[in-house]
C-alpha cells in the first residue's frame, strides 16, 4: 500500500534552524488501493512496517494479493517491499519480482543437488533473474533458484552481482515539448544536457525531496526525479512519463540521521564541559535535527562517559532566559548531546564510535592536568 507520514527536517542555517516538510511512505491504511496478484517465488517472512517479523510466512508460488505499488519502508536497508493487501504486512519485492545478475559461467539449470531441472545451457555473459537469498543443497553447494512453476536453481558460484532490480527499474520517456533538461547532481545540480522529445531512457530509482525539490522548483507537490541507469544524471517527473511506476527513495533518510528535542537541551563540548549560554538551552521542538555522530564523551563533572550526537547544525532555535526573554537563538558551535535528552526520529541508525572505556582512557591526560 501506498501510506503517507510527514516528517518535519530541520538543519544548521543562517539564523535559524531552517525547517522543511517532505512526505514519507508511511504505514497508515487506507481504502481502495490498487491491488494486483502476483505469485511468490520464493518463501518469503513478512515484515510489519517497522521491519519486525510478523507471524506470517509465504510459500514460493503461491499467488497473493499484494498492493501494486512498492514502497520503500523506512529502515534500512530501504529495499522496496510490496505489502499483503488488507493487511500490515509487508514481503521482499525481491521474492515477488526478483533480481537480474549477469552469468558467469556457463550454467545447467538444478532441480535437486544431482538432477537437472532440464537440458537448458545458460550461457556466459547471458543475464538471468534470480529470486531471494541462496538455498544450500546436500552437496553443500549454494544455488539462486530461477524461474518456475517448478523449482529450478543455478549454481550461484556462477552468478555475478547484481545488474537491475526488476522491480526499480522502467523505461522513461521524454515527453516534454522542446525536450528535456538532464541534470548531473554532483556536488550540487548542473544541466548536463537535453534529451529531444520521444527519446527514451532506462531509469532505476525514482527519488523525492532533496535535488528534486531543487530541480523541481517546488512546480508540484513532492516532486520526483528519474535516475538514469549506470549514470548519476536525472530526468524530472514532469518532463518524462515511465512505464510502471517505482518506489519512490528519500534522499535524506537513507543518508542521514536524525533526532527530535522534546525538552529543552543542554548542549556539551567535545571535552565533555556544559556550554553557557547564559541559562539559554536548545527549545523543545518538533523539527527533525541532523546529526552524524554517536559517541562516547568523559562528563568531568559527573565523573563518568555518556553517550552523545554530534550536531551537523550550528544554530538552533533556543529556549528563554530563567526570568523570561532572551535571544531566539543560540550558536553551538561544534555542539554535542546527551542521547539521553534527545529521541532517534529517522534515518540511518548510528552506532557509537568508542566505547566508554575509551572515552574515560582518553580524558585521563586532560584531567591530569
Amino acid at each position: 500500500m501506498n501510506k503517507k507520514i510527514t516528517h518535519y527536517l530541520a538543519a544548521g542555517f543562517l539564523g535559524l534552524t531552517a525547517i522543511w516538510t517532505f512526505n514519507q511512505q508511511s504505514h497508515t491504511v487506507q481504502a481502495k488501493i490498487p491491488s494486483t496478484i502476483r505469485t511468490v517465488m520464493y518463501t518469503s517472512q513478512a515484515y510489519d512496517e517497522n521491519g519486525q517479523k510478523a507471524d506470517a510466512k509465504y510459500p514460493a508460488f503461491r499467488r497473493i494479493e499484494v498492493d501494486k505499488k512498492p514502497v520503500i519502508l523506512d529502515f534500512e536497508p530501504y529495499a522496496p517491499y510490496y505489502r499483503i493487501s488488507g493487511k500490515k504486512q509487508f514481503i521482499k519485492a525481491n521474492n515477488i519480482d526478483g533480481v537480474k545478475r549477469a552469468v558467469k559461467h556457463n550454467s545447467y539449470v538444478y532441480a535437486t543437488s544431482s538432477r537437472r531441472a532440464n537440458y537448458r545451457l545458460i550461457r556466459k555473459g547471458a543475464s538471468i533473474t534470480t529470486y531471494g537469498g541462496t538455498v544450500k543443497f546436500k552437496n553443500g553447494l549454494r544455488y539462486y533458484r530461477i524461474g518456475g512453476p517448478a523449482k529450478q536453481y543455478v549454481r550461484a558460484s556462477n552468478l555475478g552481482k547484481i545488474t537491475a532490480s526488476n522491480t526499480e527499474e522502467t523505461v522513461a520517456t521524454v515527453t516534454r515539448d522542446g525536450g528535456a533538461p538532464i541534470y548531473e547532481i554532483k556536488n550540487g545540480v548542473k544541466t548536463a544536457k537535453k534529451a529531444k522529445k520521444g527519446t527514451t531512457f532506462i531509469v532505476d530509482r525514482a527519488e523525492e525531496n532533496n535535488y528534486a525539490e531543487e530541480i523541481g522548483h517546488s512546480a508540484i507537490p513532492n516532486p520526483t526525479i528519474y535516475r538514469i541507469k549506470g549514470t548519476n544524471n536525472w530526468l524530472y517527473c514532469l518532463d518524462v512519463k515511465v512505464q510502471k511506476l517505482l518506489p519512490h527513495h528519500f534522499y535524506n533518510f537513507e543518508h542521514y540521521s536524525y533526532i527530535r528535542f522534546y525538552q529543552d537541551t543542554d548542549v556539551y563540548n567535545a571535552d565533555g564541559a556544559k556550554q553557557d549560554h547564559k541559562g539559554q538551552r536548545i527549545r523543545k521542538q518538533g523539527g527533525n535535527l541532523k546529526v552524524d555522530k554517536l559517541l562516547y564523551i568523559w562528563v568531568p563533572a559527573e565523573n563518568k562517559a555518556e553517550l552523545f550526537y554530534h550536531l551537523k547544525g550550528h544554530e538552533f532555535y533556543a529556549s528563554d532566559l530563567p526570568g523570561g526573554g532572551g535571544p531566539d537563538s543560540i550558536d553551538v558551535g561544534d555542539g554535542y548531546v546527551k542521547a539521553s535528552d534527545v529521541r532517534f526520529i529517522a534515518g540511518v541508525k548510528l552506532s557509537p564510535i568508542n566505547t566508554a572505556e575509551e572515552a574515560q582512557q582518553n580524558a585521563k591526560p586532560k584531567t591530569a592536568k
